[in-house]
């Protein structure tokens, strides 16, 4: 995990407390399904190789071959599912837990993503009724940290000799805007943006094999959703 992961750690971690200490009751709680478009955009990515041989104490390995080269991502698809509330207090304000998948694919590079975010959210009610008092009418934005967990598979042959493949879970950044129409008092369509960030900087360990690889780039990925929301 990067360095500077203690910076995005510290928020998800004071907005995981008071999602565990609020209670739902006090509030309007709700689930959201959605699915859609993911479009990564083109980026850099770097994948190096080495092989290992182990001795009774130690291991010992041999010069990396590495490359670098541009990808340029396939549109995907994405779907999640997301659960929270809106504080009774605060009607504004709520708190969610977000878990969805999507790819970036291309040619020679491929990752496959499950981000995990804590969402802080902020609507504004229009159209109000005795009936829907949240309103009918409730554009949105959310932001928070995200947990990555990506799988790599890069193909640099013959720069590097053979196919890298790594796991890796990695803290990233996730914000939100859409806009939802409250249709009834209990469900709900939205349409909305998405954007994640996903820094990745990862390496084998040459403990547990006999080649070290290591993968890093940076992705910025736009979302385009669309999904029904049930409050309860």
């Amino acid at each position: 995990m990067r360095r500077r992961a203690p910076l995005l750690l510290a928020p998800m971690l004071a907005a995981g407390m008071l999602l565990l200490s609020a209670r739902p009751a006090a509030g309007e709680p709700f689930l959201d399904l959605y699915a859609g478009a993911a479009q990564t955009e083109s980026a850099t990515v770097k994948a190096g190789q080495r092989d290992c041989n182990f001795g009774f104490f130690f291991a010992t390995c041999g010069p990396e071959t590495e490359a670098t080269q541009g990808a340029d991502f396939d549109l995907a698809a994405t779907y999640g599912i997301r659960g929270g509330y809106w504080f009774e207090t605060v009607p504004w304000l709520g708190i969610a837990g977000d878990l969805s998948t999507f790819e970036a694919d291309s040619d020679n590079v491929r990752f496959r993503i499950v981000p995990f975010t804590i969402l802080v959210m902020a609507r504004l009610p229009l159209l109000t009724t005795d009936d829907i008092p949240r309103g009918r009418v409730q554009p949105y934005a959310g932001v928070g940290p995200s947990l990555f967990y990506q799988k790599a598979t890069v193909d640099f042959r013959p720069e590097v000799s053979r196919k890298v493949g790594l796991e890796s879970i990695d803290l990233g950044l996730d914000v939100r805007a859409g806009l939802t129409w409250q249709f009834h008092r209990r469900v709900g369509l939205f349409g909305e943006y998405r954007f994640t960030y996903l820094p990745i900087s990862t390496d084998s360990d040459s403990d547990f094999g006999p080649t070290e690889e290591r993968v890093d780039a940076k992705l910025n990925t736009h979302h385009v959703l669309l999904g029904v929301s049930i409050r309860f």
